[in-house]
């Protein structure tokens, strides 16, 4: 659970950036998606009677996986929202700098990596919602034919999606360390996804990814047994497709800067250094400046001490002819 602390404790200070990069992402997601539909679909499966393979397909996959412009939609704009966390969260922890200048700048840099993380992930996700539609389909045949109660279906199709939802974080996580890996390091994607297995082995990074998941996938399948208004539901999935992906994108970044050992200049320690020795710059300039100041005034003491020095003339103090120019002297006394 360190991540989840470190993850926390970034967003308490330096929430507002990836909030405001991930608003519209998610603004548009609430009303042609339901995260966590794998999970909270449970509250809605009505199993009296049985359902059909073709009513299952529908309930899992839901209204925006039949039509697939809303999930394209929604992809296309959380890789746009990605691009510009990840690359302000590089930026600040390699200058110290967090802004939004030059956007354009910060997509172009980490546009390519995401996106190919993120079909990648979308395939993933299709994949499982196929196996848990065999999985829902068996249970159902097979509980129908014992004449078993719908409640222990309900219970034995949960657990099911209980057990794909872990399955799914656990392949998640190498998955996000691909785009760092490639816009940061510079690899290709083949290379990437090796590194990334080395990087997360041995490392307690799990529980601080699936934990917040947990707790998403816990409010949404609420929500569904509540039955809420609608526009209740919509500002539940709003808040939580934000969530997700600003926690996920953060996470992903400081988790990937200290596995891999790259220094941050945006903590506290390197703030404290900088302050240190700003205060010895001044006092190194009037060192320098003194030490000039002395040399320039030993040289002006030499010089001087070099030069001949003027023999001043008598001067007569009276008489009218006290300012003539004394005669030359030719040997002759006069």
């Amino acid at each position: 659970m360190k991540y989840f602390g470190l993850t926390f404790s970034y967003l308490k200070k330096h929430f507002l950036l990836p909030v405001v990069a991930m608003l519209i992402p998610a603004i548009v997601a609430c009303f042609l998606y339901t995260p966590y539909w794998e999970v909270s679909f449970v509250a809605g499966f009505d199993f009296s009677p049985y359902k059909t393979a073709g009513q299952t397909l529908a309930i899992l996959f839901g209204d925006s996986w039949q039509y697939a412009w809303p999930v394209i939609l929604v992809a296309v704009l959380q890789v746009f929202g990605a691009a510009i966390i990840m690359s302000s969260l590089d930026r600040h922890f390699r200058t110290g700098m967090l802004s939004l200048k030059s956007p354009v700048r910060l997509i172009n840099i980490s546009i390519f990596p995401i996106a190919i993380g993120v079909i990648v992930m979308s395939v993933t996700a299709i994949i499982l919602r196929f196996l848990l539609f065999g999985l829902v389909s068996l249970v159902q045949v097979i509980l129908g034919a014992m004449s078993a109660a719908p409640g222990a279906a309900l219970a034995v199709i949960a657990a099911a999606a209980m057990g794909l939802f872990v399955l799914h974080g656990l392949l998640l996580l190498p998955m996000l360390m691909w785009a760092p890996i490639m816009f940061i390091y510079g690899y290709k994607f083949r290379d990437a996804a090796a590194l990334s297995f080395k990087l997360i082995s041995r490392k307690k990074l799990f529980w601080s990814l699936f934990l917040p998941m947990l707790v998403c996938a816990g409010v949404q399948l609420l929500v569904g047994f509540l039955q809420v208004h609608a526009a209740i539901a919509y500002a539940v999935n709003f808040v939580v497709f934000l969530f997700t992906n600003v926690y996920t994108t953060v996470y992903t970044m400081i988790s990937f800067y200290d596995i891999s050992g790259l220094d941050r200049r945006d903590i506290e320690p390197y703030k404290r250094a900088l302050m240190q020795m700003a205060p010895a710059q001044p006092a190194a300039e009037e060192a320098q400046n003194s030490e000039e100041k002395t040399t320039s005034d030993a040289k002006k003491t030499k010089k001087q001490s070099v030069k001949p020095q003027t023999v001043q003339k008598p001067k007569k103090t009276s008489g009218p002819k006290a300012q003539q120019k004394p005669e030359k002297e030719d040997g002759n006394v006069l």
